[in-house]
């Protein structure tokens, strides 16, 4: 009997320590494990929204499903399942393929965003935030809802802190000299598409390159309708263009003022104003991104030839409201005309930085 015991309780003993083992090699659930926010019931908001092309609901959930997917870590899911196309702001596709999600998502921004709860209502007509804006997302014309930027993660370098502007032997290009398809510039899209019939006006403002040359002669310019000491132009002269002003689209018969003004990498115009700061925000500045091969600048340019030198750059200004900064990324050339002059040629324009990049790479 006492034989038996012993055996019994050595026995016991060895269970004991099998299962203290098992225990110890077995990973536990974390208690500590952050969870995202509950579902909220968007019906129960009484106010009236202030935009009517979304639906609270689908809203909300579609956040939190952004939210699942940054919480499992599934870099190819939220890519794949919760983007439409590349990104305003943030990680091209390009980029991401070889990378982990710890290589692009730090800890702490995926904590905040976890953890936001997520409105039913959109921050007027920009769309909708995740904590305070490191997430943005919207519901697209089609009817399906993206993400349009991540903000605060790790992105690629673009390797352009050298740029210090545009450099010619002429000098730095100063800002005016960029004849831009901007914002308040539909005026000057019409009338060269009406001068020389260009059917698409949309290719005609993303692809300009396309059709200057021999469609529309290097220099050319159009009278403006709104100011009789103006002109439109989509080339740019560079000998002129150092000494005469151009915003908005058109060239202003007067001479240029302004001094040129760098802050980082960035090219503003300088501001006159006591008080205030030396540099004008408010009206053309630009960054050098990236160089451009000329073969894939005279790629672009179709009735040119002979890029001389060529450049993808972020240009636009502030516009001091809530639209915030208004400006395009552009690949500009510089090309020789037959009057031997060289003109500064838009090639093609992108809302994006990520589309521009995807051109070059």
């Amino acid at each position: 009997m006492v034989q038996k015991d012993k055996f019994q309780s050595k026995n016991s003993f060895q269970k004991l320590i099998l299962a203290l083992l098992i225990i110890c090699t077995v990973p536990l659930p974390s208690r500590s494990e952050i969870k995202i926010p509950t579902r909220k019931d968007c019906s129960l908001i009484k106010k009236n929204q202030n935009y009517d092309y979304y639906d609270r609901q689908e809203a909300h959930d579609f956040g939190r499903k952004i939210q699942a997917l940054i919480a499992k870590k599934d870099l190819q899911g939220i890519y794949k399942n919760v983007l439409i196309d590349e990104l305003e702001n943030g990680p091209r596709r390009e980029f991401i393929k070889n990378k982990s999600f710890d290589e692009i998502f730090p800890k702490a921004w995926v904590n905040k965003v976890i953890t936001t709860e997520i409105d039913c209502d959109s921050i007027g007509w920009r769309g909708f935030m995740i904590s305070n804006g490191l997430i943005w997302f919207d519901r697209m014309g089609s009817g399906k809802w993206t993400i349009k930027s991540i903000n605060g993660v790790n992105q690629e370098d673009f390797d352009n802190k050298d740029f210090i502007g545009w450099e010619t032997n002429k000098g730095i290009i100063p800002p005016t000299c960029f004849p831009t398809f901007g914002y308040f510039e539909k005026p000057k899209i019409d009338l060269f598409t009406q001068e020389f019939r260009i059917q698409n006006k949309t290719r005609f403002e993303y692809r300009p390159g396309e059709y200057i040359g021999k469609t529309i002669p290097l220099g050319y310019k159009i009278n403006s309708n709104i100011s009789k000491n103006s002109v439109y132009s989509v080339t740019t002269n560079l000998n002129k263009c150092f000494k005469w002003n151009s915003e908005n689209g058109f060239v202003k018969n007067e001479k240029r003022k302004n001094k040129l003004v760098l802050v980082g990498n960035i090219i503003y115009q300088k501001n006159n104003k006591k008080g205030n700061e030396n540099y004008d925000r408010y009206k053309a500045h630009y960054e050098v991104i990236k160089k451009v091969d000329s073969s894939k600048c005279n790629q672009l340019a179709k009735e040119l030839s002979r890029c001389i030198d060529s450049y993808l750059i972020k240009i636009g200004y502030h516009s001091g409201g809530t639209i915030g900064w208004l400006g395009k990324y552009y690949i500009f050339g510089i090309f020789k005309g037959e009057d031997s002059n060289e003109y500064l040629v838009p090639l093609k324009v992108f809302n994006k930085i990520n589309s521009a990049l995807n051109e070059l790479t």
